[in-house]
């Protein structure tokens, strides 16, 4: 009979050894490219919370894969969302939301073509500034 009870006892686990759900989600940030952008190479990515409870809850470098980053586990909150590229294209996005189970947590941000600098191409002035001119060195007539 002690058997019986042991492997009963055994065999089904306690109600607090169970793993409760997490109300954790994904969320998934795409990056659109315009014609002629350079494929990023990888972005810094900054969770902050908007009630100031948590500075930095995630904050690390991610690599994009498909151009999509897909950050794992963020707790349900308010938050500013930081994302800066990183390399030869170096836009930066910020944002308000939420992120939560009731919500889509995909963010998409489009990258704009950057500009490069080619010689020959460069127009300079044919004016030039004279300095003793600017508004900043009038004299102040006060009444």
């Amino acid at each position: 009979m002690a058997l019986l009870v042991t492997s009963l006892l055994w065999g089904i686990p306690a109600m607090s050894q169970r793993k409760l759900p997490t109300d954790s989600v994904d969320v998934t940030i795409r990056l659109k490219h315009s014609g002629g952008t350079p494929i990023t190479d990888s972005v810094l990515v900054i969770f902050d919370r908007y009630d100031h409870s948590g500075a930095g809850i995630i904050k690390r470098i991610y690599h994009p894969v498909n151009n999509e980053i897909v950050i794992p586990k963020v707790p349900p909150a308010r938050y500013y969302i930081e994302v800066a590229f990183l390399g030869v294209n170096q836009d930066r996005f910020n944002e308000l939301t939420y992120v939560n189970n009731r919500r889509s947590n995909i963010f998409t941000y489009r990258i704009r073509k950057g500009g490069t600098f080619t010689p020959g191409l460069v127009i300079i002035p044919l004016d030039p500034i004279n300095f003793n001119k600017l508004k900043i060195l009038e004299p102040r007539i006060t009444p």
